[in-house]
Formats: structure tokens, C-alpha cells, sequence
């Protein structure tokens, strides 16, 4: 009786250790600057200087549409 629940055991290891196999191997490969170049994006810098204005004058902030900027790498 011990032998089946030992091989159900080994055999959910090696059922989740393939799937961790297949999905890395899924993985994209990381950007490259073609890729980011003119890619639109959040300006998280002029959205810290509105959100600290904000809390510094007292002034509720709720963001609908973060401010875009365009990325260019050079």
C-alpha cells in the first residue's frame, strides 16, 4: 500500500517540474533597444512631481490617464 501513494508523489514532482520546464521555455527574450525605441509609456517623472504638488497643497489626485512621453534610446 505504501508504494502507490509514493509513486503518485514522484510522479506529481515530476508532472510540475516539466511544467516549470515548458513555461520557461516560453519565456521571451528580453528587449532590445529596437524594441523600445518609440514605445509610449507612462511618464513616471512628471507624475511624481504632479502627485507631490498635489500632497503639498492639499489637493486630492486621482489619475484617469497617466501622462505619456515616448521613449528614444540612443
Amino acid at each position: 500500500m505504501s508504494v502507490a501513494p509514493r509513486s503518485r508523489a514522484v510522479a506529481r514532482v515530476l508532472s510540475g517540474m516539466a511544467s516549470v520546464a515548458v513555461l520557461a521555455a516560453c519565456a521571451g527574450a528580453p528587449p532590445t533597444r529596437a524594441d523600445l525605441d518609440g514605445r509610449v509609456v507612462c511618464d513616471a517623472e512628471r507624475m511624481a512631481s504632479v502627485e507631490a504638488r498635489a500632497q503639498r497643497d492639499g489637493v486630492g489626485l486621482r489619475w484617469v490617464n497617466c501622462p505619456r512621453v515616448t521613449l528614444r534610446v540612443q
